[in-house]
């Protein structure tokens, strides 16, 4: 009996992450999309966007800092040419984020539109207490690549 009520909680509480999940399906063009990313994974390591669609990137790692960094040949396809303030600075070869933290609700976004195309990116993660706040510090690089359509 206390099994089928734990089982019956544990459907409540995991149907809205389900569906979340398969919101992000690879494929699935989605205006507003969220990436989420752990010390390990990208999730989706792949994005479709349309072409006035925006991303808000997430950071999931407990005490670690999150950057998202572009190669500096994406600066030609943004609408906004290398003006790509608040969320990015240029950084030799590219541009990277504000850092991103999972204690704080702060949140990097595209800074404008993205032509057509696809885009490889990566999340450099470092260790929120190591005093590292650069994406050449990184612990760890994620891959990831949005496509515009």
């Amino acid at each position: 009996m206390w099994q089928t009520v734990i089982f019956s909680v544990f459907l409540v509480l995991a149907a809205p992450l389900l569906s979340y999940a398969s919101d992000d399906a690879v494929g699935d063009v989605r205006p507003n999309a969220i990436v989420d990313f752990s010390f390990y994974e990208l999730s989706p390591k792949t994005v479709h966007i349309p072409a006035d669609g925006n991303i808000t990137w997430v950071n999931l790692a407990p005490d670690s800092l999150g950057f998202v960094v572009f190669p500096a040949s994406i600066a030609q396809s943004f609408s906004c040419g290398e003006n790509l303030q608040p969320y990015f600075r240029k950084i030799e070869g590219g541009f990277q984020s504000l850092p991103i933290t999972s204690s704080e609700p702060d949140r990097v976004q595209l800074p404008c539109s993205l032509a057509p195309g696809s885009y490889d990116y990566e999340i450099a993660i470092t260790g929120a207490g190591s005093g590292e706040n650069d994406e050449a510090d990184a612990e760890r690089k994620l891959p990831g690549t949005i496509v515009v359509e």
